[in-house]
């Protein structure tokens, strides 16, 4: 069993596994901001309706209804107001998260497709305890877009982030395709540096691979993931990017999901 288990103990640093599965992210296509191509045409569209009178309730062109939630934390009393359509599109089908407001749960949750029986935030929302807004920002057809600011109870501004249809403004993106239709890789930038939520696909839209970057630096634990949509393997990461300890592999699945390694099972023994 030892012997099985030390051929998969890989140790991986993080300059020289700066990329999952270099094999199936090699890339041989070029480059695009955010605002081209798959962006442009709603971009475009929303410069054109900024310089018409707005309509009351009417956001990027779309008549929209106002929502609310009230919720407990602890001593405090959260609001959210938002506002949302009843019938929503898919406007990013590469988007991994899609926001939409289950009536039932009362809640914002978030999927990456079409949730039945909720309607689809699109428009302004604002999160606030009492007076004090703590988020603010907006919605386009369940996907962030435009600028965000979250503000601690001081009204100190904390963070400040910019969105195109679910994606950093800033970010890269590679193709499969010399169209450029078919997403291989989106590469979060943000102020320059790879900050946000990776992830990598097959040529069919599947997820091959995602995680999470911290100022340039992979961090916590990132998926690869089979065609068919069974892990593959996942790699742990330090959890700050100011920690540079090396990473590892924890666990990895063969093809048919059977699990082949597991470092804690190698580690007791």
């Amino acid at each position: 069993m030892k012997k099985i288990y030390l051929c998969y103990l890989i140790i991986i640093t993080l300059s020289n596994y700066p990329i999952l599965g270099q094999d199936i992210f090699r890339l041989n296509t070029d480059t695009i901001s955010s605002y081209d191509l798959l962006f442009q045409e709603a971009e475009d569209t929303l410069m054109i309706r900024k310089k018409k009178k707005k309509k009351k309730n009417v956001f990027y062109g779309i008549k929209s209804k106002k929502g609310f939630i009230r919720s407990n934390s602890g001593r405090n009393i959260i609001y959210e107001n938002f506002f949302y359509i009843k019938n929503p599109e898919i406007k990013n089908e590469y988007a991994q998260e899609i926001y939409f407001y289950d009536k039932k749960k009362k809640k914002i949750v978030r999927t990456t497709n079409i949730l039945e029986g909720a309607v689809m935030m699109h428009g302004p929302y604002k999160k606030r305890i009492g007076e004090q807004i703590i988020e603010e920002g907006s919605f386009y057809y369940g996907l962030k877009h435009d600028r965000w600011l979250r503000f601690n109870r001081s009204d100190i501004l904390q963070d400040k982030e910019f969105f195109s249809l679910g994606w950093y403004n800033e970010s890269i993106r590679f193709f499969w395709d010399s169209s450029k239709k078919k997403i291989k890789e989106i590469i979060p930038i943000r102020f320059g540096e790879k900050h946000g939520k990776y992830y990598a696909f097959y040529e069919d839209g599947k997820v091959a691979a995602k995680g999470t970057y911290s100022y340039n630096r992979p961090i916590g634990t990132w998926n690869e993931f089979y065609k068919s949509g069974k892990k593959k393997r996942e790699i742990k990461y330090s959890e700050s990017a100011f920690n540079l300890n090396e990473s590892f592999i924890t666990r990895e699945w063969n093809i048919n999901g059977k699990l082949i390694y597991d470092r804690k099972l190698f580690m007791k023994n």
